[in-house]
């Protein structure tokens, strides 16, 4: 068997895929973490509420938006950051 270098335009598409590759994990796994922190704040701003009545009680829908939210500024932070 012989080997046959790789061109540096086979390494930038084998690097460009690993890359791809990595990032629909972190898709993924993002959005399957979604409805679990979602919950846990709801949870959160239950017990918080149950402890002072000023604050108010947030549903699963309004936790969903307030984590989709939070991760939008995340992103966008990064992208104004580099």
């Amino acid at each position: 068997m012989t080997y046959v270098p790789k061109t540096p335009a086979q390494r930038a598409q084998e690097a460009r895929e690993a890359r791809a590759g990595r990032a629909l994990a972190a898709f993924v796994t993002a959005l399957l973490l979604l409805p679990l922190l979602a919950f846990v704040l709801m949870l959160v701003f239950g017990a918080i509420h149950g402890m002072f009545f000023a604050w108010p009680a947030v549903g699963y829908g309004t936790s969903m938006l307030i984590i989709l939210g939070i991760d939008l500024l995340a992103f966008l932070s990064k992208q104004f950051r580099k």
